[in-house]
């Protein structure tokens, strides 16, 4: 009989929206209570009450665009990968 390692329990992805940011392109997801703009270039902001008369959401970002905005947001695909527990 073999014996299987106990898996972690899976995080529950949050909803991630298209949105504009000062004009900026990008997408805006709330994680842990805080909401973030991740811009297509690369930028990861926070938002506060002032930054939203200057927000456009435009609609539901697909799946894997929001696991690629976890990703970066915990350091992206490398370092995830290498600081997983065994």
């Amino acid at each position: 009989m073999a014996i299987i390692a106990a898996s972690t329990p899976a995080r529950k992805t949050p909803p991630v929206y298209r949105a504009h940011c000062y004009d900026e392109p990008g997408a805006l997801a709330k994680i842990d209570g805080t909401i973030y703009f991740f811009s297509d270039t690369g930028t990861i902001t926070e938002i506060e009450p002032a930054d939203c008369p200057w927000i456009t959401v435009l609609g539901n970002a697909a799946i894997a665009e929001t696991q690629a905005i976890l990703d970066r947001l915990h350091g992206g695909a490398a370092h995830i990968c290498t600081s997983r527990a065994h």
